[in-house]
């Protein structure tokens, strides 16, 4: 998979006010006679200015060398009209975006004043103009990736916070596709992964994935991508685990229709149990997709005949993974011991459609004594949880028996699931809900579950 695919495809509100800074004429001699910039100041900026090529432009930066980081740092400090900052900080980008090595010369004059280079744009992220506050990003971001020195400690934390708060303003935020494609270009750092993540980035990530759903596949794309990224760290994978982040991009996977958002997600799917160290910590990742149904929406995507190499591949590894966790997890025998010792919870069978699928019609055997245990405990148990699986289970074997329904009332299994419907427990009201809808219905996929 390449890095940063397609990421310059949408013009970004940011993008349409950094070409309207770029037209804007100032006159700096009216700051000079007015003493707010040094007269050195002046006469970079105006070279600078007045340089036509790449090359002339590089000859400006070798001949002033430290006396041009000065001017921009006194640009930037000195006059606090928003309109000349943007200006100031759109010409240190362009700069950067035309050469990344020339980070360099605020790496080297930071070093003389023994402080971090980070330390001259800081303070800008917390001005309220949106655009200062994401053109420093950017710059940011080009320095701390492809600069000589990383940023570390305090500086990170407060760059990944500053950047989880831009997520956090969703769709009302005209610049979440520039905070998103930073994290594109910080999340190949290990580092900073790790800092984001410590941060809870995750739970800002799959917000602005729901914020965003109506505006398009390409910043969703952009939004799994980071979380892509973050997954190569095997702390990062782990963590993801405690969240909803698999539920978020299943939700996605068994509705999107762009082959580049699917591969992003299957990527990620996969990474979540690759790159996992700890043997328990796969086996959970395995749970969560199998409990969001990952293998049936696997076996729908088979159809689709993707061309894409990486995709097939992934595809084919997260099968065979969930498969071997499926033989394992959901064997009739652990389900049946399970139900025998009262002891019901929401172990992976359960929720599992390939287990009801090739187990269902087996609580009908000897006499159906299975099946008259879970109606037994729908009758007498005080276990909420006990109640709610039973609950679901009886709804999951009429859903897959054909002749479900019929047994279940002849036992008096639909009395019992009316009940429940009066008790004070919410959750066990839902699950009786649910069940006798399927209890009550001829065709349970009418239901749309």
């Amino acid at each position: 998979m390449v890095f940063g695919e397609n990421q310059d495809l949408i013009r970004t509100h940011f993008q349409k006010e950094a070409d309207k800074v770029r037209t804007m004429k100032t006159n700096w001699g009216l700051f000079t006679k007015s003493r707010m910039i040094a007269q050195s100041d002046y006469d970079f900026i105006v070279t600078y200015e007045q340089a036509e090529t790449e090359a002339d432009r590089s000859t400006v930066l070798s001949v002033f060398k430290e006396k041009a980081v000065y001017a921009f740092v006194h640009l930037m400090s000195q006059i606090s009209k928003d309109d000349y900052v943007r200006y100031t900080l759109t010409i240190i980008d362009d700069m950067l975006r035309e050469d990344v090595g020339r980070t360099i010369i605020f790496e080297d004059v930071a070093k003389l004043l023994k402080r971090s280079p980070y330390s001259f744009f800081l303070g800008l992220l917390h001005r309220e103009d949106q655009y200062i506050v994401h053109i420093t990003f950017s710059i940011l971001t080009k320095m701390a990736v492809f600069g000589n020195m990383k940023i570390t400690g305090d500086e990170l934390d407060y760059v990944m916070g500053s950047l989880k708060e831009a997520l956090t303003r969703g769709t009302g935020n005209d610049y979440i596709a520039t905070a998103v494609r930073c994290m594109q270009t910080l999340f190949r750092v290990d580092s900073y992964r790790v800092s984001f993540v410590n941060i809870n980035g995750y739970d800002s990530l799959t917000h602005a994935l729901y914020s965003t759903r109506k505006c398009g596949f390409q910043i969703q794309y952009q939004i799994i991508f980071c979380m892509w990224l973050l997954t190569f760290n095997s702390h990062a994978a782990e963590v993801a685990l405690s969240g909803n982040l698999i539920h978020t991009i299943s939700g996605i996977l068994g509705n999107c229709q762009k082959e580049k958002v699917i591969r992003i997600v299957v990527a990620t799917l996969r990474n979540l149990i690759a790159s996992n160290e700890d043997d328990y910590m796969k086996k959970q990742a395995s749970l969560q997709m199998i409990q969001n149904r990952i293998p049936i929406k696997l076996d729908h995507l088979e159809n689709r005949k993707f061309q894409d190499v990486d995709l097939i591949d992934d595809m084919a590894f997260l099968r065979g993974e969930l498969k071997k966790v499926v033989q394992v997890l959901t064997s009739f025998d652990e389900y049946e011991n399970e139900l025998r010792l009262g002891s019901l919870h929401w172990s992976p069978a359960h929720k599992c459609e390939v287990f009801w699928t090739e187990n269902a019609h087996r609580l009908n055997d000897n006499r159906q004594e299975l099946l008259k245990l879970l109606i037994t405990m729908l009758e007498k148990s005080n276990d909420p949880l006990v109640l709610c699986v039973a609950a679901h289970d009886i709804g999951e074997f009429v859903r897959f028996y054909p002749r479900g329904k019929m047994h279940v009332d002849l036992l008096g299994g639909k009395e019992a699931m009316m009940r429940l419907l009066t008790v004070m427990d919410p959750n066990v009201r839902y699950h009786a809900l649910l069940a006798a809808q399927k209890l009550m219905i001829n065709h349970w996929k009418d239901l749309g579950l």
